[in-house]
């Protein structure tokens, strides 16, 4: 037993009280006062001194208890610079080892910040984009379930609180330029009623770059201009290209901002996405010209946009240093889902050129090529730059990261997680998991934990084709250009030599180790029933919370001739 000691029977350590020096008679006034200067003067060292640890320690700490002792004090919110590229294959930038495409501008954010190799978007556009400004799983919001049509009266949900709506809430200034793509048949669902001080783009899922009134799958009668200058169609921008024009009001956005408040530029830029089935790939031959090494001329003129692109990044970044507001910023760079190809022509779509090799798969795909997509980030604020992460990282997590950065507190029921640690430290990333998909129209589901991924179901077409293979030569990519010791590069099995183990993926769940076998050609489901028996346990889960999710039919009150030839909200 353990004995108590109280109060009446502690025993106390005797401390003899100091001896004072006391002043005798004798002593002389001179004496007296050199000792009461001595004393004065050693009491005020004393208190300095005291003073000065105290604002040390103070200067060098930080408030937020998230960062160690000894970070720096931030003073400014950061400005925060996201561009999206609109379906961007893996290999379609040369920091991932092909120098078919170079892509410097592009390189030199990478390089400069850190590759996230390990970043997941969802399979197609409205998804990525829904997860990306909700900070949840598209499952949470029913938009899971291929893309928003421009004719539909469906949208984002209107009780969903937006990043750029936080952001206005804690000082930001909000600027969108670019594809909005979640809904416009209510007025209320486009940007500048959804947290952006400013707007410039187009409000549906695809559009010609030059004319701006896109026409594959739109039926006659419904054919509409699509450009907008806040509230106002932009009639006086046809003929201007749209990677340029965006290019264009994007700077422009960032030379007029005063760098003392903070800043939030959405960058979603329309290219590379195809554009219409009369000229699926659209560039201006100067573009086109860097690429005479290329003979597939789909693939050449697809290397014509992505150009293109690569130019207006380094635009961007000159025009946030030529404002001294580059020292402060974050940016970053990534692909909404993963690159389109010949495929698209097995689904009735034009034939884009993008190249997601060696992964299997490709956009609208479950599979690494439709998911795992290209990303970086480039800022002075990160802690060790110049370095690749294989860390597992979502679409959903810059939500919650960019709240953090901006001072504000997670909601409830978000499913990204604050990354910027393991982003800007190298320390772990938090997540162990991503929900892929549960889409029961398509019958698709796909679950990733650590380093498996669970894989049931796929999307197969009106032609019966499944896109579920390693895709190459097919869209004009050269694997002679590939440098396997690039540092963004992922490496794989040859293709025809490799050992590979085949999943009946519509009758039975597959399970890949994405660790070991990244372009999944081994399905090891019955080598760790037990590992297939957990994933499924989460999928259920999640579906418990998931919303229903459908194609609506198109209204007939967003006819062109009920609207003004305009593609805008119809509904009140």
């Amino acid at each position: 037993m353990i004995s108590t000691i109280t109060p009446a029977t502690a025993v106390s350590p005797q401390i003899s009280a100091p001896k004072l020096i006391s002043f005798s008679k004798d002593t002389s006034t001179k004496q007296t006062l050199l000792y009461c200067c001595s004393m004065a003067a050693f009491l005020t060292g004393l208190v300095v001194g005291i003073l000065g640890i105290y604002c040390y320690y103070w200067a060098h700490s930080s408030t937020d208890p998230r960062l160690p002792l000894g970070s720096p004090k931030p003073t400014k919110k950061p400005h925060i610079i996201f561009i999206l590229a609109d379906d961007l294959g893996w290999s379609d930038v040369s920091f991932h080892g092909s120098s078919q495409i170079p892509t410097p501008n592009i390189d030199s954010l990478a390089n400069e910040g850190v590759i996230l190799n390990s970043f997941y978007a969802q399979y197609m556009c409205t998804p990525s984009r829904a997860a990306l400004l909700t900070g949840k799983y598209p499952t949470r919001v029913g938009l899971q379930h291929y893309v928003l049509g421009a004719l539909e009266p469906r949208g984002l949900d209107l009780t969903v609180k937006l990043l750029p709506q936080y952001l206005q809430d804690a000082g930001y200034k909000t600027h969108m330029v670019g594809k909005w793509h979640l809904g416009m048949y209510r007025r209320e669902m486009t940007p500048l009623f959804r947290g952006f001080d400013s707007f410039f783009g187009f409000y549906s899922g695809n559009n010609d770059y030059y004319n701006y009134t896109p026409t594959a799958k739109f039926p006659p009668g419904y054919v509409k201009f699509d450009l907008w200058d806040n509230l106002e169609p932009g009639w006086k921008y046809i003929g201007q290209y749209a990677t340029e024009l965006f290019t264009e009001k994007a700077v422009d956005r960032i030379l007029s901002h005063n760098p003392e408040d903070p800043f939030f530029l959405y960058l979603p830029q329309i290219a590379p996405h195809w554009a219409s089935f009369a000229e699926p790939i659209q560039a201006p031959q100067k573009y086109v010209d860097r690429f005479p090494h290329i003979t597939h001329e789909g693939r050449r003129k697809y290397a014509g946009s992505i150009a293109a692109l690569d130019d207006s990044v380094g635009q961007v970044i000159a025009a946030l240093k030529s404002k001294g507001m580059y020292e402060n910023s974050i940016v970053v760079f990534s692909s909404d889902n993963g690159g389109s190809g010949f495929e698209n022509a097995f689904d009735d779509l034009p034939a884009a050129h993008a190249s997601n090799w060696p992964l299997r798969g490709a956009k609208t795909s479950q599979w690494e090529g439709g998911l795992r997509v290209t990303a970086c980030i480039a800022s002075p604020l990160l802690e060790k730059p110049k370095r690749v992460s294989n860390e597992l990282f979502h679409i959903t997590d810059w939500f919650t990261t960019f709240l953090r950065l901006a001072g504000i507190q997670k909601p409830d029921e978000i499913d990204g997680y604050d990354i910027w640690d393991s982003i800007s430290r190298d320390r772990p990333s938090p997540r162990t998991e991503i929900l892929h998909q549960i889409d029961p129209v398509w019958k698709e589901y796909a679950l990733r934990w650590n380093q498996y991924k669970l894989v049931i179901g796929s999307y197969t077409n009106a032609s019966g084709y499944r896109i579920d293979q390693w895709y190459s030569e097919e869209d004009g990519f050269d694997t002679t250009f590939f440098d396997s010791t690039a540092k963004g590069a992922i490496t794989c099995e040859d293709l025809e030599t490799a050992q590979r183990i085949p999943c009946a993926y519509t009758e039975e769940p597959c399970l890949y180790d994405i660790h070991n076998d990244p372009c999944e050609y081994r399905n090891i489901a019955a080598d760790k029933p037990d590992i297939v028996g957990l994933l499924m346990v989460k999928l259920n889960e999640y579906n418990r919370t998931a919303l229903p999710s459908r194609k609506l039919p198109r209204d007939p009150r967003s006819q062109a001739s009920l609207t003004g030839g305009l593609c805008q909200p119809w509904s009140a």
